[in-house]
């Protein structure tokens, strides 16, 4: 399940309590309800629903008097709800790289980045004889990964696929193989003619891609007549 990131500006309750939980080693319903100024009912309304979802975890606190009262801590599930700087490292170090070794060794390591993605890519479109069928489960597939996708079929003979969101655009931005590579992937999964419109990291709204059937490749399945 995919979960949206905490808004920094105008926080909901819901992120408040996420909040409150990232900077601390743990904290009761009530602590919780008094940091926030609201009733320790609706508190724990907000702490089951983020137990179902995954993102809190319980444990018991036992104190000198009284009931035990549960503790709750943010589970593994939480982190990527928070700020990430894997894209701005990751650009680092193949900065880094190229320094070292030249900017031939990063555009090896990107294309082996795309192979490895591919074999992924592949398994999923295995056993789709159409280039429909192909197109929407690439599509499918990306969405699934976070690349926020759609599709669309044009005229019976052409497709168009546009992602949204790219889970490493300054890598992208910075080295253009990285594009490139996507491109002669699609290519090759798809067994098609694939003609990238616009690009994200060119400022356009996303990336698109209009996708035409080879000679002789099937678009759809064929109906008797």
């Amino acid at each position: 399940m995919q979960h949206a990131t905490i808004a920094p500006d105008r926080p909901s309750t819901r992120e408040q309590l996420l909040t409150l939980l990232k900077k601390s080693e743990g904290l009761t319903a009530d602590q919780l309800a008094r940091l926030l100024g609201i009733t320790s009912m609706a508190v724990r309304k907000h702490l089951a629903a983020l137990e179902r979802d995954g993102l809190v975890t319980t444990s018991l606190l036992r104190r000198k008097v009284g009931r035990p009262a549960r503790l709750y801590r943010l589970s593994e599930q939480a982190d990527p709800l928070f700020p990430q700087q894997y894209d701005a490292m990751l650009t680092e170090v193949l900065y880094d790289l190229a320094d070292l070794d030249g900017p031939a060794k990063v555009e090896l390591l990107l294309r082996r980045r795309a192979e490895r993605a591919g074999a992924v890519l592949a398994r999923e479109l295995d056993g789709t004889p159409t280039l429909r069928d192909r197109v929407r489960r690439l599509a499918e597939t990306l969405d699934a990964l976070g690349y926020y996708t759609t599709w669309e079929e044009l005229d019976g003979e052409s497709f168009r696929l546009c992602q949204y969101h790219c889970p490493i655009r300054q890598v992208a931005a910075r080295f253009p193989v990285t594009c490139e590579a996507e491109v002669e992937l699609y290519r090759r999964l798809l067994r098609a003619d694939v003609e990238r419109r616009c690009r994200l990291v060119a400022g356009d709204p996303c990336c698109c891609y209009v996708i035409r059937p080879l000679d002789g490749t099937p678009t759809s399945v064929q109906r008797a007549s």
